[in-house]
């Protein structure tokens, strides 16, 4: 998934427990990468406009993308594929990060087509695209891997479990100190630094930001927040934002849909959602039920 992961577990057979993590995590790699040509997610893609069957993982990646897409008013948006592709996203970010592209660049960056076409049946397992359409499960995938981990590993024996993938992690059960986890936030300004901590004792955190993963392409500085309403880079004062919801996959829409935004209001949040964002000019802004547990 383009990033590291880091499991912590609790309980009987630790080794065993993560050996499931790691295998679990490469099947979900393998159904949802846009870069594998034999996943699932590249499958639907290159035939839009077909149904295809598709496996339970599947299914509920997409069904959760759809609903991220509704609750949010379509600023987290899946279909932003193409315009990643045109803005040079078009390979792992390994290969992108070191290429720059020239002045011409590829075709230009268009608006997400949205979700209302797309058709899931879950009783036949089966996924129709419409045609044109294609899914990039990004903005979304980590998340609900974290999620997907976290809970097999609970059924699996797990006393407590903490699963982080790129920074969208997910806690379940109990902790080590039968308390909570301490969750470091990294600094957006400087990665290596750390801009707050704080105790979870259940739930996940998620958190993304502009200032990281960047490229050049057509004479630009690109990065991987795309708007979906333009099909570019988003250009907001905002460039890191931290999410606390009761699911990573959640967790990790919403810090899409504020990075968008753009705006430094967090009082219209849903309820039980808590954030943290951080602007270009260094201001930092936290919903009130943080505030007085931060220290800056």
């Amino acid at each position: 998934m383009g990033s590291s992961a880091h499991v912590l577990v609790t309980g009987p057979h630790p080794a065993r427990l993560l050996e499931l993590a790691r295998l679990r995590l490469a099947e979900l790699e393998a159904r949802w990468s846009r870069f594998r040509p034999d996943s699932e997610i590249s499958r639907l893609n290159a035939n839009s406009g077909e149904p295809l069957p598709v496996s339970a993982d599947t299914l509920l990646l997409l069904r959760r993308a759809v609903l991220g897409w509704r609750r949010t008013g379509h600023r987290f948006d899946p279909t932003v594929h193409a315009a990643m592709v045109a803005n040079g996203y078009d390979r792992d970010f390994a290969l992108v990060a070191g290429r720059h592209t020239g002045t011409n660049g590829g075709p230009p960056a268009m608006p997400a087509p949205g979700c209302a076409g797309i058709d899931i049946d879950v009783r036949g397992a089966r996924v129709r695209l419409p045609a044109g359409v294609r899914i990039d499960p990004g903005g979304i995938g980590k998340g609900l891997a974290a999620d997907l981990v976290a809970l097999g590993l609970r059924r699996a024996g797990a006393c407590g479990v903490l699963v982080n993938v790129g920074g969208d992690l997910r806690t379940a059960g109990t902790p080590a100190d039968g308390e909570s986890w301490p969750v470091s936030v990294s600094d957006p300004f400087t990665p290596d630094r750390e801009l707050f901590r704080v105790a979870v004792s259940g739930g996940a955190v998620a958190s993304s930001g502009t200032l990281e993963r960047r490229w050049h392409s057509a004479g630009a500085v690109r990065h991987h927040i795309v708007d979906p309403r333009s099909g570019s880079p988003t250009n907001t004062p905002l460039v890191g934002v931290t999410v606390f919801a009761g699911s990573s996959w959640w967790a990790e829409v919403l810090t899409k849909s504020i990075l968008v935004g753009g705006s430094t209001d967090l009082s219209t949040l849903p309820p039980g959602i808590e954030a943290v964002v951080v602007t270009a000019a260094g201001a930092r802004h936290a919903t009130t039920g943080l505030r007085e547990a931060l220290t800056w």
